[in-house]
């Protein structure tokens, strides 16, 4: 992975877990301005690579934004929450039954269009939105906060 403005999530793959601030945040949901955008560039990027588009899931989408919530009030950017918890076990948490599970995490992005553009160029984030198997996606996010964040999430997965 190249090393780009985004170091928050170079520093959360390096390290396992970046610190942040913690803030008061009040956590509805991702806004359609943003997920979307979101999910109409993820299956182009499906359909220019030959694979079927993702279909929008509820429960997937609670466990992405409960993720992003998660990480914007206790001031932390991880696959793995300070309490241990990943994306299969968040996915599972929702009431999704999984039996394959992936997630992309970004944080300080402005734009859907930075985040997708970053994602993209980052072969293990890349993978998981070009992932054959996957047939849903959840989409998070919690706006700019404090001039901290926004933080996205994208959780992909196959029902078993």
């Amino acid at each position: 992975m190249s090393i780009t403005r985004n170091t928050g999530m170079v520093l959360a793959m390096l390290c396992g877990m970046a610190a942040a601030p913690a803030f008061a945040v009040s956590c509805g949901g991702a806004s359609s301005e943003v997920s979307a955008p979101m999910m109409q560039m993820v299956n182009a990027e499906r359909r220019r690579a030959g694979l079927p588009p993702l279909a929008l899931d509820a429960k997937l989408t609670r466990a992405a934004q409960g993720h992003a919530c998660d990480m914007a009030k206790r001031g932390f950017f991880s696959h793995t929450n300070p309490n241990g918890s990943t994306p299969k076990v968040r996915v599972k948490k929702a009431g999704y039954r999984t039996c394959l599970t992936a997630e992309n995490i970004s944080f300080g992005w402005r734009s859907v269009d930075q985040v997708m553009n970053d994602l993209m160029h980052s072969p293990k984030h890349r993978a998981n939105i070009l992932r054959r198997g996957v047939n849903e996606i959840g989409i998070g996010y919690v706006p700019r906060i404090n001039g901290q964040g926004p933080w996205y999430v994208q959780v992909f997965a196959h029902p078993c």
